[in-house]
């Protein structure tokens, strides 16, 4: 075999390896360390949301490079732990603005601090959650109207009036409306993890429910129907991943919906989104309330 031979097998097989870490980072806003998955959930959103889908495929692969161009742990960017904040804000981006040329721009900036945030975050042995996907939103949010985004009309948000909220809620954590494609999500999700799958189901139900019940002798808490599923859903995959307890996973869930309440009454006033902030408080409190004594809390 000769040398260029060998030199064009080696780049093939690195590229390779970067477009399944480029695929991964979207199965890892779910927790699943797939590839294969990645691709499948990434067809699910372009089933919702092309434009979404493409701009969070290209946030993916812009934070792949800054991963590489920093010399982060190859491992840890093959595995799509150092993209899935990148892919999410790509997602949301095109799922809240429309696309022009500062967008572009200020979604490259907001894919390079993602990327150097989660490992930070990762080297201290705290899980990175979609905390720096937060910190960008968040400041992207507080520039919109210095950097003249221009809101996009989205899909509409989840009915909150049946059991199918529950399933639709799933498929909002990377925005996704439709009841029938969140319902799809959530089958992926269960074909890698059923358990895991099936607690948070079990958890978000239970959280539905009782509020449910609380809508009845509350109706302004009805406004916060979308956050308090999403971010339950997720509190309680979560911490089924990091081997929690179903009641602790419930607890966490549960605390992740009191978390929106009281953040939602805060913000909605001024139109301020609190995205999923409540999950990544939710776990990192019922993570270090549950760790063993001595025991370091790894992402």
């Amino acid at each position: 075999m000769t040398r260029e031979r060998r030199w064009l097998i080696h780049k093939r097989r690195w590229l390779l390896a970067e477009l399944r870490a480029t695929t991964a980072s979207f199965a890892q806003i779910y927790f699943v360390p797939s590839a294969g998955m990645g691709v499948l959930l990434l067809a699910v959103v372009a089933l919702a949301d092309l434009p979404a889908a493409l701009t969070g495929f290209a946030a993916s692969i812009a934070g792949s490079a800054c991963a590489i161009a920093l010399r982060l742990a190859p491992a840890q960017r093959r595995s799509g732990l150092l993209g899935y904040n990148a892919a999410l804000t790509g997602v949301a981006f095109a799922a809240l603005w429309q696309p022009d040329e500062t967008f572009t721009a200020w979604l490259a900036v907001c894919v390079g601090m993602s990327v150097v945030l989660t490992a930070a975050l990762t080297r201290y042995r705290v899980p990175a959650l979609t905390g720096p996907f937060v910190a960008v939103m968040t400041l992207s949010w507080a520039l919109q109207s210095w950097l003249h985004l221009t809101p996009r009309h989205g899909a509409p948000g989840c009915d909150a009036g049946g059991p199918g909220f529950v399933f639709c809620s799933v498929g909002q954590v990377v925005f996704i409306a439709p009841f029938v494609l969140g319902l799809l999500t959530w089958y992926l999700l269960a074909l890698w993890n059923a358990r895991a799958t099936l607690w948070a189901l079990a958890s978000g139900t239970a959280i539905w429910a009782i509020f449910s019940l609380l809508t009845t002798v509350w109706p302004a808490l009805a406004s916060q129907a979308g956050g308090i599923g999403v971010n339950a859903f997720l509190a309680a995959l979560g911490l089924g991943v990091f081997g929690r307890r179903p009641n602790v996973r419930l607890v966490g869930a549960a605390l992740a919906a009191m978390i929106c309440v009281v953040l939602g009454h805060w913000l909605e006033p001024s139109g301020w989104p609190y995205f999923t902030l409540p999950f990544n408080l939710a776990v990192w409190t019922v993570l270090m309330l549950t760790k063993a004594p001595g025991q370091t809390v790894r992402p």
